[in-house]
């Protein structure tokens, strides 16, 4: 398949993606409805966990989840939000069986391999998409990514590559991770988590804090949905793809090779009315996207001083593999509503940030088309522009 991919030439009339269905688990509950009400609130603070690991000394961290045999809490969340997206497009048992299957995760179920007698920790991370395939009948082309905190924006990119080139009409894209020592000791150990609270867009910003969630997406066909009688909810309207090749967590100072990809996805349709950032709070990373991202835009003709930029992991904390597509859903949800969510938890707004950064409540989107900016470590990058269905 690798050659048919990266030789556009071969794959044909254009095709437009759209999405067709939306799902969620977060902080704030289940369903998509219960997340955007959160957002809209901005009054939820993350908070870091009470000891250095993050999670209780005893060997198993969790209650068995309502995932079954074999699955763990990732696992379990994802499935959730599966079905919420699954629904929310209509699909039938019979449109799965051909559909494709995108994962993006940065452990997977962790907790399984956290314990004494668990599966062999390189397995945690791919078995969660055997775990969705099976629950849902997802017959066709899958694949799980893992590029750190950059996943689901890889695992929404890829799967709109799949239907852009044929491989499939119908794609669930989705990303998990949950609570992991692993990754909360790991972290603490780097002194990348604040231990205040997360807040991103402050002056005083010292680093993220871990949450989890997961979160999903039906890309679609336009001429899937239009024959199935689906209304799509947003249309793909651009992607781009980088590695800084810099450094194995930090970004490339300079920020080129994202300014990159976010070009790459502006330039077929012009600036944003807003972006969903990846920003976390980790000072050095918070600067070079945000740089990044606002001088693609301004290249792209946008006006980036009335471009809102919105931060959601300062209420939701950073969701690993699932932050990605989370920017997806909300960006949807942008689009259908015209607003966007105030951010929260900041008393001095970084000066080095360009971009309007609303504060006391939503505002109007000044565009109908949302950006969705994602990084990971290793500095992979990934962008996706997504505009209004007509």
């Amino acid at each position: 398949m690798n050659w048919f991919l990266h030789d556009p030439e071969k794959w044909g009339a254009p095709v437009t993606v759209v999405v067709t269905g939306l799902g969620a688990v977060s902080c704030f509950g289940g369903g998509v409805d219960a997340l955007w009400e959160g957002l809209l609130r901005a009054d939820h603070r993350p908070v870091p966990a009470p000891d250095a690991c993050g999670l209780p000394e005893r060997p198993r961290l969790y209650a068995a989840p309502a995932g079954g045999s074999g699955t763990g809490r990732t696992g379990a969340l994802v499935v959730e939000a599966v079905a919420e997206a699954v629904a929310d497009a209509r699909l039938t048992g019979g449109d799965l069986l051909d559909a494709g299957l995108t994962v993006g995760t940065s452990l997977g179920d962790i907790d399984l391999a956290e314990l004494p007698d668990g599966p062999d920790r390189r397995l945690a991370t791919h078995g969660v998409a055997a775990v969705v395939a099976g629950r849902f009948g997802i017959g066709g082309s899958g694949h799980t990514l893992s590029t750190a905190c950059s996943a689901g924006a890889y695992a929404v990119a890829w799967g709109a590559l799949l239907i852009e080139t044929g491989q499939a009409d119908v794609v669930v894209a989705c990303g998990g991770d949950a609570f992991s020592r692993v990754a909360v000791g790991t972290l603490h150990r780097f002194g990348l988590l604040d231990p205040e609270c997360c807040r991103p867009f402050d002056t005083d910003r010292s680093g993220m804090v871990t949450g989890e969630g997961a979160a999903a997406v039906v890309l679609e066909s336009a001429a899937s949905a239009g024959r199935r009688g689906v209304a799509a909810q947003a249309v793909l309207a651009g992607q781009g793809w980088s590695c800084d090749a810099h450094h194995p967590m930090a970004p490339e100072p300079s920020g080129g090779q994202l300014r990159r990809a976010v070009a790459q996805a502006l330039s077929t349709s012009g600036p944003p009315g807003a972006v969903v950032l990846h920003r976390a709070g980790v000072a050095l990373n918070d600067s070079v996207e945000s740089t990044a991202v606002s001088e693609a835009v301004t290249a792209a003709g946008g006006d980036i001083s009335r471009t809102a930029g919105y931060a959601p992991k300062a209420v939701m904390g950073h969701t690993a593999g699932a932050a990605g597509v989370f920017g997806c859903v909300i960006a949807a949800r942008m689009l259908r509503a015209g607003l966007v969510p105030p951010n929260a938890h900041v008393t001095t707004v970084d000066p080095g940030c360009p971009m309007d950064v609303p504060l006391a409540g939503p505002v109007p989107l000044s565009r109908p088309a949302v950006l969705v900016s994602g990084t990971g470590f290793g500095a992979n990058n990934a962008a996706l522009l997504w505009e209004a269905a007509a």
